[in-house]
């Protein structure tokens, strides 16, 4: 019986799947789209490269992020009637010109806590456990400032080695009109059924072999930032049988980041640059 290459699924930080018809923003009250088809991508163009002119205009702006990831698995993997059911909430406040970031997680995967970085520096809360401490940033970044991996491409990459991490879903979409999502004009893609996956998400063959069902959503403004993302994979068979991810931006240009007072309260003691280790921590 062949493996899974996805088996491992680490996720980052990471919606009770929106649907289409559902998503946070879009709805009967929003005004009508000051925009028209030509101001947007052919489908054809909806690739990485999207999502690195996306890093490009959120490098110099501020905004907030909210993700949100729901896993299923089978358990016991032979037991198509048992499942684990996973979720987990993240909510980042991002100013990446002060290299200032706050992302409050919740959830199976991250656990209930915050993190507060002011681009070399971590200061990490569990509310959980009742504790603070300081990190170097070697281990864990809200974002990955570092060379071509700069800013979303910290969390819609494939740095952690999962491919679910990739949010860049190599797929054919289609482009079903002009919306508006939270007062922006954007235009709608949407990627379904397993024939619209690339099949180097199957590992080379036919992605039929792998998966019973497939869909992905992209709103994208005018201005190629990406206002909204999500996807869903639900395997044949495999211990993992459903993985549904979103990203849905909002306050771009007008999110402040503060250092919360428990970030404030937390001293770094003897905090070492280049350190690995925690070095302060006050219950």
């Amino acid at each position: 019986m062949r493996a899974s290459p996805f088996s491992a699924i680490a996720v980052v930080a990471l919606l009770v799947l929106a649907g289409c018809s559902g998503l946070p923003g879009a709805g009967e009250n929003e005004p009508t789209p000051d925009a028209s088809p030509g101001d947007f991508p052919n489908a054809s163009a909806i690739d990485q490269s999207v999502f690195d002119r996306h890093a490009t205009a959120m490098g110099n702006t501020s905004f907030t992020l909210t993700t949100v990831k729901n896993r299923t698995d089978r358990n016991p993997p032979f037991r198509e009637e048992n499942f684990t059911h996973m979720n987990d909430t993240g909510r980042i406040l991002a100013e990446p010109v002060a290299s200032q970031y706050l992302g409050h997680t919740s959830g199976y995967f991250s656990g209930n806590g915050s993190t507060y970085s002011n681009g070399s520096v971590a200061y990490v809360l569990s509310r959980e456990n009742n504790w603070t401490e300081v990190r170097d940033l070697t281990r864990r970044s809200i974002f990955n400032e570092s060379g071509e991996y700069y800013l979303w491409r910290g969390l819609f990459n494939n740095d952690s080695g999962n491919q679910f991490d990739h949010a860049a879903i190599d797929a054919t979409f289609e482009r079903e009109g002009v919306e508006t999502f939270q007062g922006v004009p954007v235009m709608r893609y949407e990627a379904t059924g397993v024939d619209a996956l690339a099949d180097s998400w199957a590992g080379g063959e036919n992605a039929s072999s792998w998966y019973e069902e497939f869909s992905a959503t992209l709103l994208l403004d005018e201005d190629g930032v990406i206002r909204h993302y999500e996807y869903e994979f639900v395997w044949t068979k495999y211990h993992t049988r459903r993985i549904a991810k979103s990203y849905t931006l909002s306050d771009v240009g007008s999110t402040d980041v503060e250092k919360p007072d428990w970030a404030a309260n937390a001293t770094a003691g003897s905090y070492r640059p280049g350190s690995t280790d925690s070095v302060a921590r006050q219950r």
